[in-house]
């Protein structure tokens, strides 16, 4: 289960509730970014899903990890849940605790929508790390990836979760520390209510379109002006997701225009290395911390 040095909060944004982690009251702080996409994920994603990474890094500062719309306790948006809405509401998450100054710290699609929200530049992100991001990464040759392919069903039962999360790791280790928290995420009404609207046609188009978009965003970005703060790109050795070439180039396109660009492979890691190795992603993050503020 999450560590209990954090402690759970939830906020009200547009009317909305939105469900936070955190060890205190700060100005400065590291932010937890998860990813996924509700009813499409075949694990049910929050912030549950850093796990005991957000004890070890409360030793050293301030953490802060929240729940997207439609995951954990943060209710599910009106409008298509799409990579603007996940940047929108990291931002209004990070503006409505009084932050003046964060590292954000984002996962799978969540690296994404960080790297977006980045570019608008807020004025309060120092820097970034991507992990396990193959939504912001180059797709290549575009040949679809099966990893996660045909999960058993029911999506959201605990047979499917163990598949995914297994799937997703080197190891299976970590998983049973993990399944419970994911199985009482996909239990919640906000997940039920987003993954419900997410099975319409239409507003699944709407969300890989987003993605698409935002991708071809950033890259004309990063072909520009580039990324604005330092940035760096955490990958697992066997990602079953994404290859590290993905990684690599991930990492020259926002290496492009950007000084402070760094790239970390993470051995004997799938696409949860904070989960396989903790002390590893750990170190990383915070060397990137400590040499950015």
């Amino acid at each position: 289960m999450t560590t209990l040095a954090l402690h759970s909060h939830t906020l009200a944004i547009d009317g909305l509730a939105a469900r936070i982690l955190r060890d205190r009251e700060a100005h400065t702080a590291t932010v937890f970014v998860h990813g996924g996409a509700p009813g499409l994920t075949p694990y049910s994603s929050g912030a549950h899903i850093w796990g005991a990474a957000l004890g070890r890094f409360a030793e050293d500062s301030a953490v802060l990890a929240l729940d997207l719309p439609g995951f954990g306790g943060s209710d599910a948006l009106d409008a298509p849940y799409t990579i603007d809405a996940m940047a929108d509401h990291i931002d209004a998450v990070v503006r409505a605790t009084g932050m003046r100054r964060c590292h954000l710290v984002a996962h799978d699609t969540g690296g994404l929508a960080a790297l977006l929200l980045a570019c608008r530049q807020p004025g309060y992100i120092e820097a970034v790390s991507v992990v396990s991001s193959v939504a912001a990464a180059p797709t290549g040759d575009g040949v679809e990836n099966t990893a996660l392919a045909y999960p058993p069903q029911p999506l959201g039962s605990r047979t499917s979760q163990r598949w995914a999360l297994e799937r997703l790791s080197y190891s299976p280790h970590h998983v049973r520390g993990m399944l419970d928290d994911c199985v009482q995420a996909a239990q919640q009404a906000p997940h039920q209510v987003a993954a419900e609207r997410m099975a319409d046609p239409i507003t699944r188009q709407a969300w890989n379109t987003s993605v698409a978009r935002a991708k071809a965003r950033l890259f004309e970005f990063c072909r520009g002006p580039g990324v604005p703060v330092p940035v760096q790109v955490v990958w697992g050795t066997h990602d079953p997701t994404g290859t590290i070439d993905q990684g690599l180039w991930l990492y020259r396109i926002l290496a492009q225009h950007q000084p402070i660009a760094h790239f970390h492979l993470i051995n004997r890691a799938g696409a949860l290395p904070f989960r396989e190795q903790p002390e590893v992603f750990h170190g990383i993050i915070s060397a990137f911390s400590d040499a950015v503020r």
